[in-house]
């Protein structure tokens, strides 16, 4: 049990804390309704690239349509010899950070590359090193970059650009949440350099889980607000709670990826924990084999589109695209029918017929995409009547998944023409 001074401590500091997720709630919402158009949401990629890997199986043919997010899997698919891919996002925020990190591959060597992307802080960077990239951005993203290169240069607060962004802030929140906490803040460093599942298990379950789940971190996470600022738009919230209790599918998913897969690779959430990659637990285009291959060349087989998918392929002149990752976006048009026909139109339109397709999805079973109508070999049909799912191989492979903040994984192939 509790000592007395423990529980007086926590007594004195939940009415504060609970001031702060008031205060923060508040200004969240204040600010995300130009957020998805005017600033970096993702500062790291949410999806696990080592399960799409698996479920993509890439030969050197493959044109590949992918959503750039913060670019690190558009580089690492790239770094697999694949013919092309186009990456597109229509938040050209996360495009100038894609870009930014194709020119510093381009220009700088590897130890200057790691201590910008690895380590997240550069100082000297506005004035050493971005006038080397910025010839190389577009005019979008030279904008952008010449009002917030200082992400890079560190500095006392939020000293690294891991938490900068709106993930990257809230990453920073809740670092701050776990120091306000007596104790919390050195129990979950001691969790992330745990050695085995076992350790994490028995530091979790043992130390850490009822200081954590206190009922303000509760009410924080399912906060409509938080979940905006953490790039959950409506849509996808009401999917997500058409599921289950928002706050208790967030604590699941973490509690998932806390005490089932090993922590000490996991560079998804050690990143927001601690501010930056180490080189044993990093993105693989962070990695020095990577890094050369991309240099090497490979890089250039990336083009870099501020637009959607729909419009992308309304203007692409061949039916060429062999691979579609569409991450999670259509949650975001789960109640617009007509978008989502016509974008899946256009992916058809330009798909090979040995196309394969990935999505993730707050719903557990992604019906509103099956129910959509297209046009297909000429004949009126809906999506789910010409794809063929691989739940076996998704349903095993989202089980790895090292970020776990998804319902559901999807793999679909073209069903043969008859």
């Amino acid at each position: 049990g509790q000592s007395v001074s423990q529980r007086f401590t926590m007594k004195f500091i939940e009415p504060i804390v609970a001031l702060i997720a008031w205060v923060f709630t508040k200004v969240v919402e204040v600010i995300t309704t130009r957020l998805y158009t005017s600033k970096i949401i993702f500062n790291t990629v949410w999806e696990d690239p080592r399960v799409d890997l698996q479920a993509l199986d890439l030969s050197p043919e493959d044109v590949m349509v992918n959503i750039s997010s913060a670019g690190d899997h558009t580089l690492e698919f790239a770094a697999h010899g694949i013919k092309h891919v186009y990456s597109i996002d229509r938040n050209p925020c996360q495009n100038a950070l894609l870009e930014l990190k194709i020119a510093a591959i381009k220009e700088c060597d590897y130890e200057t590359f790691w201590k910008i992307f690895g380590e997240g802080r550069l100082p000297g960077f506005v004035r050493d090193v971005y006038p080397k990239l910025r010839p190389r951005l577009t005019a979008k993203s030279q904008k952008f970059w010449d009002k917030n290169a200082h992400y890079f240069e560190g500095g006392w607060f939020r000293s690294t650009f891991y938490w900068r962004g709106c993930a990257g802030v809230l990453g920073w929140l809740i670092v701050v949440y776990f120091r306000i906490i007596p104790g919390l803040h050195s129990l979950v460093m001691e969790l992330f350099d745990a050695q085995t599942v076992e350790e994490q298990k028995k530091i979790y379950f043992g130390k850490i889980q009822r200081r954590m789940w206190n009922p303000i971190m509760k009410k924080a996470i399912e906060s409509s607000a938080s979940l905006s600022w953490m790039g959950v738009p409506t849509a996808q919230q009401n999917l997500l709670s058409a599921e289950d209790n928002v706050g208790v599918f967030m604590k699941k998913s973490l509690e998932y990826a806390m005490t089932e897969l090993p922590l000490k690779e996991n560079y998804h959430w050690r990143v927001y924990v601690k501010g930056c990659y180490t080189k044993q637990c990093c993105p693989a285009y962070l990695q020095e084999e990577t890094f050369n291959k991309l240099k090497g060349g490979l890089v250039d087989n990336i083009s870099v589109h501020t637009t959607t998918i729909t419009e992308f392929l309304q203007t692409h002149p061949r039916k060429d695209i062999s691979r579609y990752i569409l991450l999670d976006h259509m949650d975001w048009m789960a109640d617009k029918p007509n978008l989502l026909s016509e974008e899946w139109q256009e992916v058809l339109d330009h798909a090979t017929p040995n196309a394969r397709f990935l999505w993730r999805s707050a719903a557990a079973d992604t019906q509103f995409v099956y129910d959509t109508n297209v046009t297909f070999n000429g004949k009126r049909t809906t999506v789910g009547q010409i794809l063929k799912l691989n739940r076996q191989l998704a349903d095993k492979l989202h089980l790895q998944d090292r970020v776990h903040t998804y319902t559901s994984f999807m793999i679909a192939d073209l069903k043969p023409v008859a």
